[in-house]
């Protein structure tokens, strides 16, 4: 019977030999009597350990944290953003200065003819009231461009996910003294850009040219060029008008403005009030086309553009929304005096245009 007993009976788990009397409740192992004395020493020991672990989690906790992991990673971002913004303001800066010194530079050329013509006719005593006009006009122009503020947009990095914004110097809407130009540039953030579209339609029409769709649609049906006119006179603020060339054949339509002063018969495109576009690169002014580039097929058939009128600045713009180009032309108000009415030149055989509401 105690042989029998004896078979029954667990081994220890440390010594492996019989004897194992003690289970221990937690891990479910049986223990001799010593290795079990063992087994909770061990335990004691641990439970030791994670005490200290818990004090020392405690001290940190109250103690102030000198610096945390990301700290320095911030720091270094608040000084490149410290940086980039100092970097950046000072190019502005740079750019804002030339920009003034080159408008000065400008305006005393522009001023030392006028001073030489005053001198000239003072000494030859034969000025009469319509020299007085132009040569006021001329300064109260050169007063106004030295008075204009350089446009200052806000550059948003949409490749940054930065919450600083930058500022750059835009290109300002009077860079020469000159009466015209057509210098392209990027569209700035210019309120000029943001007035709504003018509602217009064509009115008088020359030429082989049926007009459609409420007189907005202009078609040149023959061999010659056509001319049209719009119905809107402008003499002040800012105007958008939006075309569509719907048709374009040999060469591109011309787009620009008249003066409504001008004789309406128009079988020359030479009218010493005409100004604007037979494409980017192809200007009029006042009636004489200059190329200001090599390429004439930049706007084709579909493509939309806006007429800008600018009264208060005396010039007119046109944007090309496929391409996103820009250009601009200072108007010579002696030479194309206010009131302005829009003007069309179709190319012969099928040239069309729309306007757009």
């Amino acid at each position: 019977m105690a042989s029998s007993l004896s078979n029954m009976k667990q081994s220890c788990v440390k010594c492996d030999k019989g004897g194992g009397i003690a289970i221990c409740s937690g891990c479910q192992q049986q223990f001799c009597v010593k290795h079990f004395i063992e087994h909770r020493q061990e335990l004691a020991t641990q439970m030791d350990h994670i005490g200290q672990q818990h004090d020392a989690l405690r001290r940190n906790l109250s103690e102030e944290i000198v610096e945390h992991s990301l700290l320095a990673r911030i720091n270094i971002w608040e000084q490149e953003s410290i940086t980039k913004i100092q970097v950046a303001a000072e190019v502005a800066r740079v750019d804002l200065q030339q920009l003034v010194d080159q408008t000065k530079d400008e305006l005393k050329t522009s001023l030392d003819k006028i001073t030489s013509e005053l001198q000239l006719s003072q000494e030859r005593d034969d000025y009469t009231e319509i020299d007085l006009k132009k040569w006021s006009n001329k300064l109260k122009e050169f007063r106004a461009l030295l008075e204009t503020p350089v446009n200052i947009d806000i550059l948003f990095d949409n490749h940054s996910q930065s919450s600083i914004d930058l500022i750059k110097i835009n290109p300002p809407l009077h860079p020469s003294i000159s009466m015209y130009s057509s210098l392209e540039y990027k569209l700035p953030h210019s309120q000029k850009f943001n007035v709504p579209y003018t509602q217009e339609r064509f009115d008088k029409c020359y030429g082989p040219v049926i007009l459609t769709d409420k007189d907005c649609a202009g078609k040149n049906i023959g061999d010659e060029y056509s001319r049209i006119c719009g119905i809107n006179q402008y003499s002040s603020g800012v105007h958008r008008i939006r075309f569509r060339i719907d048709e374009r054949t040999n060469s591109c339509p011309f787009l620009g403005i008249i003066s409504s002063l001008e004789g309406l018969s128009l079988r020359k495109m030479t009218l010493p009030s005409a100004n604007g576009w037979s494409d980017l690169e192809q200007l009029v002014v006042n009636g004489k086309s200059l190329n200001i580039g090599c390429s004439n097929q930049i706007i084709q058939s579909g493509d939309e553009v806006t007429l800008i009128l600018d009264c208060e600045h005396r010039e007119i713009l046109l944007e090309h929304h496929r391409t996103n180009r820009f250009v601009r032309q200072l108007i010579d108000i002696e030479e194309c005096p206010f009131p302005w009415k829009i003007l069309v030149a179709l190319s012969p055989r099928n040239g069309s245009i729309r306007i757009i509401s």
